[in-house]
């Protein structure tokens, strides 16, 4: 990359409140950066170091470093979801037909009609099989993806086309949802997806490297400056070293490798690659991405008392362990994607397990996605381990659900008990999946200091944490879950000037807005006056 040594300006934010995340540097009044790093960091009077210094009047303002979304999967389907059906909030069968066959309007051809945000009738929505799709009279295929990327219903043609009819096999890890007759209905649940998945994001490198570029481009105005993307295929890789390559990535990239195809948690030629770690500041290698659940009610693991009645539930998949031992054995970091408490169980024993497997000083970093149900004593077996999470503050939009089912040996997003207990914590959206547009850290920094489901009712208050502190999920947490505390995630010498100013008090009521994002030096982003990059 040259762009570093293009942009050699020297400025000073000073004026303002300064959020530098670091433990060690709380009083800092003024920021120095040159090109893309920080050179300095102190009290006011720093700046009659610097005599050519351009100063930046914060003006109240506060800075802090760049937004560091630690789970989005702006490769797979994220960069996708703006040329498919827009299907959140729609419930009923006629809604979704109708969205459908206006869009088959808008895009005429014979290629496929991809929507997502399904709600199935378990999500509160409806459930839809291929028959129902058949409706719309298309001489196209048709797949309809839920919410949580879990779970597809495809009409009869993407079946044709999938290859899948009534002696197609079940795949490992997955299953085809079949009627009396043991004919396909449509519905595809996890590892069942892939031959779909394949087919409707299959795209040449140059335009899914496009499409990736125009959505990280939308990400300044959150003020986001660098992902983790959980589920990176070897093609998709290439996409992103298209944009590298060009100096064209508008935010930066940990790349999390993984499977062929998304859910599939085979990560083959990866794991004969460079290891964790490699790359630099605007792209690299991240911790293997596998999982050991999925997102449905026979695919996460809980065993839950409630009212003194034990309940299990779901089962966790039998070919994480494998992986994360290989893995670990060839020098690369895991994260595994576990929301039910069983699976978090044995997600634990195979990390314990995996220590008979690292080389030499290697730091396994145990990394967890979502925990949605975990126990107390999970929660300090994790700290004990040097573990981490990654976490969605938008999933309180179903916390109601939660409170319902009142667990006496775990808890429901435990977010307060994770941080205290001395678990690394990152936050994220999952974008595009779960409920709502998750990508703006405040409104997840707003959701999450006040335990809220989105409608202003707070559910487990004993969970609340300071909306600061949230702010430091997705800076400081997110950095160290992605093994890159000493690169970004904190206002500190020598790490990278990627930079947020926001306007307005830090209140969770009253929140504050973006007004500024910087990367790399120079501002990309202002409020109402976005910047070409």
């Amino acid at each position: 990359m040259t762009s570093d040594t293009k942009n050699k300006r020297l400025i000073a934010f000073t004026g303002g409140q300064i959020l530098t995340m670091d433990p060690q540097n709380n009083n800092a009044e003024t920021v120095v950066i040159r090109g893309n790093r920080i050179i300095d960091i102190g009290d006011a009077e720093i700046c009659n170091q610097y005599p050519d210094v351009d100063i930046v009047n914060l003006d109240g303002r506060t800075l802090l470093p760049g937004f560091i979304d630690s789970h989005n999967h702006l490769s797979s389907f994220a960069c996708f979801f703006p040329n498919w059906v827009n299907l959140f909030g729609l419930m009923t069968k006629e809604e979704i037909l109708g969205a459908l066959k206006k869009h088959a309007q808008m895009n005429p051809g014979n290629g496929w009609i991809v929507g997502f945000g399904w709600f199935d009738g378990k999500s509160g929505g409806i459930d839809l099989n291929r028959f129902d799709l058949d409706e719309t009279g298309f001489v196209r295929p048709v797949l309809l993806i839920q919410a949580t990327f879990h779970m597809s219903v495809t009409n009869s043609l993407g079946l044709e086309m999938a290859g899948i009819d009534s002696a197609t096999p079940n795949p490992r890890c997955g299953t085809i949802i079949r009627d009396r007759d043991g004919k396909p209905t449509g519905v595809l649940i996890e590892n069942a997806q892939s031959s779909v998945f394949n087919l409707t994001m299959n795209t040449e490198i140059g335009e899914h490297a496009e499409l990736i570029r125009a959505r990280a481009l939308e990400l300044l105005s959150f003020g986001i400056t660098a992902i983790h993307d959980p589920g990176v295929t070897l093609k998709a890789a290439e996409a992103y070293r298209f944009l590298y390559n060009r100096e064209n990535l508008p935010v930066s990239v940990l790349m999390m490798p993984h499977g062929a195809t998304i859910l599939d948690n085979d990560p083959g030629m990866w794991l004969e690659g460079p290891k964790t770690g490699s790359g630099d500041e605007h792209l690299r290698i991240g911790p293997v991405k596998i999982f050991a659940d999925g997102a449905t009610p026979e695919t996460v693991a809980y065993d839950m008392v409630i009212r003194g009645q034990t309940m299990k539930s779901g089962s966790f998949r039998d070919d994480f362990r494998g992986i994360l031992y290989d893995a670990t054995r060839k020098g690369f970091r895991v994260c595994v994607h576990s929301f039910g408490n069983a699976t978090t169980d044995a997600v634990l024993d195979a990390f314990e397990e995996a220590k008979k497997y690292a080389p030499p000083e290697f730091e396994i970093r145990p990394r967890l996605e979502h925990v949605t149900l975990i126990s107390d004593s999970q929660i300090r077996r994790l700290a004990v381990m040097g573990g981490c999470v990654s976490i969605q503050p938008q999933f309180l939009m179903r916390a109601a659900n939660f409170s319902r089912a009142p667990v006496e040996n775990a808890k429901w997003l435990p977010y307060a008990d994770l941080f205290k207990s001395g678990v690394c914590v990152a936050a994220s959206s999952d974008d595009p999946g779960g409920f709502m547009d998750a990508r703006d850290p405040l409104k997840g920094a707003v959701m999450g200091s006040t335990m809220s489901n989105g409608d202003g009712n707070t559910v487990f208050p004993d969970q609340v944490l300071p909306f600061q502190r949230w702010l430091w999920f997705y800076t400081a947490g997110s950095a160290y879950a992605g093994g890159q505390e000493h690169e970004r995630g904190m206002l500190k010498k020598g790490l990278v000037a990627d930079l947020v100013i926001l306007k307005g008090a830090l209140d969770p009521e009253n929140p504050p807005v973006v007004d500024e994002t910087y990367k790399d030096g120079r501002l990309v982003f202002k409020h109402q006056n976005e910047v070409n990059v």
